[in-house]
């Protein structure tokens, strides 16, 4: 049985990355960080969509981040409505463009809470993106990175 994948950052990169989970057939929840019509188009197409990051932790296993760098990922993941608020083990796959420390660090700092963080940024370009072709270049212990891969694959 596939993973339940949550995905945040709905813009050029993430709406094509999350239309080809969705056409992999991957259970999908979306929440829409800015980009509401792609959240409503996903949803059309079969995804759930989550109020909150928080509520789109609770009923994934792992989530897949697209926003445009390490403030926007701060700003979802931490909180009372951040995805680290879930309080259950995660897996978050940063694929956005963020400072290598500050994803050092955030990744720190959420090991502390059981959730793990990894490092995925891409390179390509959206219509690679909507075309499932980018590259992923993931970093991150070996046991998060294999559970990542399918998803990312």
């Amino acid at each position: 049985m596939k993973r339940q994948i949550g995905f945040i950052g709905l813009g050029a990169m993430g709406s094509g990355m999350a239309a080809n989970l969705l056409a992999k057939a991957w259970p999908l929840t979306v929440w829409a960080h800015r980009n509401q019509e792609a959240a409503l188009k996903l949803v059309g197409a079969g995804a759930r969509q989550a109020a909150t990051p928080r509520a789109l932790a609770e009923g994934c296993d792992i989530v897949l981040l697209c926003v445009t760098g390490s403030p926007q990922v701060e700003a979802v993941v931490k909180g009372p409505e951040g995805l680290a608020a879930a309080g259950k083990p995660l897996l978050i796959v940063d694929c956005s463009t963020s400072n290598p420390s500050s994803t050092i660090a955030l990744a720190a700092e959420l090991a502390a809470q059981g959730v793990t963080l990894i490092d995925a940024p891409l390179a390509r370009t959206p219509k690679e993106a909507a075309e499932g072709k980018l590259d992923v270049m993931v970093g991150g212990a070996a046991e998060a990175v294999a559970r990542a891969r399918p998803v990312l694959e």
